[in-house]
C-alpha cells in the first residue's frame, strides 16, 4: 500500500510514498514534487462520459494525475489548490460523499463515481455538488482538503448533526443527509426563510445515523464573498 502523510502544519502538503508498481490517483495540477522514479500523466478516469459527468457536476477536474512509481520507489507531495488542512481516511469497504473540491489523492484501489444527490433539499440549496456528489468506496487510503481547517464532529445516538452547508467537507454511508432552512424543528417554510434570515445561518445539512461528519472552519462562499467585499472597486 502507498504511505501518506501530513507534512507541514500551516497550508500542508500531502506526503506519498509509493513502491514499485504502486499507483496513485490525484486532482488535477495537485502534484507539487515528485522523484524521478514516478511517471505522472492525466487520464480521463472512467472515460471520457464519465470525466466529463465529474468536472461538470463536481467541481473536480476533467483530467485526474495517475502517478505510477514506475522504476522503483518513490516520494511525491500534493497541494490542494486552496489554503486549509488535508485529512487522510482510511476507507475499509465503505464509501465516502465529498462536497465540491474535496478530493485531493486516493490510492488506485478506490472507486470514484459521480452519483446523485438523494436528498432534493440538498441538490437544490445544500452546496454539497448539487445534484451530483462525488463518492468514493471500496478498500484504500483518501486524502481530502478543505479551505481552513478540519474538525470531526460525531452524529450523536438517535439523534442529529446539524452543519451549515458551506462548512460540510465530507461524510460516510452510514450517515444519512437531508437539507433544512434553518436549524429550528418546527414552523413552515416562511417561518424557517425568516429565522434563517435572523441567524445568518443560511442552509444547514442534518445528519442521521451513525459515524463523523469532516467539517472546515471556512465556507468557500463567504470567504468569497470576503474577498470580493475588499477588492477595489473598478469604478
Amino acid at each position: 500500500m502507498a504511505d501518506f502523510s501530513i507534512e507541514g502544519s500551516t497550508d500542508p502538503f500531502l506526503a506519498v510514498q509509493l513502491d514499485k508498481g504502486e499507483t496513485v490517483v490525484a486532482e488535477g495540477g495537485a502534484m507539487a514534487a515528485m522523484e524521478d522514479t514516478i511517471d505522472l500523466t492525466g487520464k480521463a478516469r472512467g472515460g471520457f462520459l464519465k470525466s466529463l459527468a465529474r468536472a461538470a457536476t463536481t467541481g473536480e477536474s476533467f483530467f485526474m494525475q495517475h502517478a505510477v512509481a514506475e522504476r522503483g520507489p518513490g516520494r511525491m507531495l500534493f497541494a490542494p489548490g486552496h489554503p486549509g488542512e488535508v485529512r487522510i481516511l482510511e476507507v475499509m469497504g465503505e464509501s465516502w460523499s465529498l462536497t465540491d473540491g474535496a478530493f485531493l489523492c486516493a490510492e488506485e484501489s478506490l472507486k470514484l463515481e459521480t452519483k446523485r444527490n438523494k436528498s432534493i433539499g440538498g441538490s437544490f440549496f445544500g452546496g454539497t455538488g448539487g445534484f451530483f456528489i462525488m463518492s468514493v468506496s471500496g478498500t484504500g487510503t483518501l486524502a481530502v482538503s478543505a479551505l481552513g481547517a478540519i474538525q470531526e464532529m460525531a452524529i450523536p445516538p438517535g439523534g442529529e448533526l446539524i452543519v451549515d452547508s458551506g462548512h460540510v467537507v465530507a461524510w460516510p454511508s452510514t450517515a444519512e443527509m437531508s437539507a433544512s432552512l434553518s436549524t429550528g424543528q418546527g414552523g413552515g417554510m416562511l417561518s424557517k426563510v425568516v429565522g434563517s434570515v435572523k441567524t445568518g445561518e443560511g442552509v444547514v445539512l442534518r445528519f442521521k445515523g451513525s459515524g463523523s461528519i469532516l467539517v472546515a472552519s471556512r465556507a468557500q462562499p463567504a470567504f468569497i464573498g470576503w474577498i470580493s467585499s475588499r477588492m477595489p472597486s473598478s469604478d
